[in-house]
């Protein structure tokens, strides 16, 4: 019997080398075709998009197509990150941990000089994006690593920020962008249609409130957790957990 099933594993094992080999050699055959052969010459939506550059409200043609032109894509992008936040926070609810190690002094200076330069440097991507490279996901994927690195040092920072504000933070990105959306379109427009006028006003803020939002998204996702709930909710999971560790 013994040897029946070592056969049997090594012929699967072979199989499922054999079958990586022929879609990797599948893969390659679709990539090299489609370098070799190129296609026809096309200038795409460029010039459109320069034609319309004027009254999307931004300089930046990326931040123009997605703040403006394709804001849908970025408004359902933002709902996807605060709906992943949701499904961990639903799969991994708070549980009391034990006091974190001290960490050592390289790790608390190297924090303590790279926060306010992660800090500065998310603000100029924000600032820079309607014009440049930059923008709303940009800066929050810096604030979201500074916010990893608080974590991993156990700054005090974070035991002093209010952990119910949290949750509303998370929420105000997706919240605010889809108050915008139907704003446009009951002041006389279309969803997410902005005016010539006030374009230029409401992408800098939209930005800003979004990048806010996804960097504490991208923190709270590296966490895990939930943040600690008030003294009461916590005694009941606390109790809950006590019996389910009687039974």
């Amino acid at each position: 019997m013994r040897a029946c099933e070592s056969t049997g594993h090594r012929c699967g094992r072979r199989l499922g080398s054999l079958l990586s080999l022929v879609m990797l050699a599948m893969l390659f055959a679709a990539l090299a075709w489609g370098c070799l052969t190129g296609g026809a010459p096309s200038s795409g939506l460029g010039q459109s998009v320069d034609a319309a550059l004027h009254d999307s409200g931004v300089e930046s043609r990326v931040t123009a197509v997605l703040l403006n032109y394709r804001a849908y894509d970025t408004l359902l992008e933002c709902f996807v990150l605060f709906l992943g936040v949701v499904v961990v926070w639903s799969l991994r609810p708070y549980r009391p941990q034990h006091p974190d190690p001290p960490i050592g002094s390289i790790l608390a200076s190297l924090v303590r000089f790279l926060i306010p330069l992660m800090v500065l440097v998310g603000g100029y991507l924000l600032w820079a994006g309607s014009n440049q490279a930059g923008g709303a996901f940009q800066a929050g994927a810096i604030l979201g690593g500074a916010g990893v690195l608080l974590l991993l040092a156990s700054s005090p920072l974070l035991h002093v920020l209010p952990k119910v504000l949290l949750p509303g933070a998370i929420c105000l990105g997706p919240l605010f962008f889809l108050v915008v959306a139907v704003g446009a379109m009951v002041l006389g427009g279309v969803f997410l249609g902005y005016r010539r006028e006030t374009a230029a006003i409401v992408i800098v803020v939209l930005e800003a409130v979004a990048a806010g939002a996804i960097g504490l998204s991208l923190a709270a996702l590296f966490r895990g957790s939930r943040p600690e709930e008030t003294s009461s909710a916590q005694a009941r999971t606390d109790a809950l957990t006590q019996e389910e560790g009687q039974e």
